[in-house]
């Protein structure tokens, strides 16, 4: 008998494809907020700004933090300020404007549905 293993352990990548996907889409719904903050300054919109500014920014620095070892409450926290991103513009009284309305319905529903899918998605560590 030979002291070696004869068989080897299957290989495990460190990421999946569907997990690098959703870290990219919710970067880029992240990325999207912090933009659409700016320029709904230059417009004169100041809580929808706001409204777009901190939760781009917890998205994005959530997601970096996930990028070193995924844990599920900060996407619990992404979820959330997904769900506050949806609902400002009807919280914060600026849905009479339609370009900062969509921007939050729009990243706000895909920084929400990125965490809901790492959630399901998630292996155990």
């Amino acid at each position: 008998m030979s002291p070696f293993k004869t068989s080897a352990a299957p290989f495990r990548p460190g990421w999946r494809t569907d997990e690098l996907l959703v870290g990219a889409a919710q970067h880029i719904a992240g990325t999207a907020l912090v933009l659409a903050a700016w320029l709904l300054v230059f417009t004169g919109h100041d809580a929808a700004a706001a409204s777009a500014l901190l939760p781009g920014l917890v998205i994005l620095a959530l997601t970096a933090a996930n990028q070193i070892r995924h844990r599920a409450a900060g996407e619990r926290a992404v979820a959330i300020a997904g769900a506050w991103t949806v609902l400002a513009p009807w919280l914060l009284g600026f849905a009479a404007n339609d370009a900062a309305t969509w921007a939050h319905l729009a990243f706000g529903g895909m920084a929400l549905a990125c965490a809901i899918t790492w959630l399901r998605i998630a292996r155990p560590s």
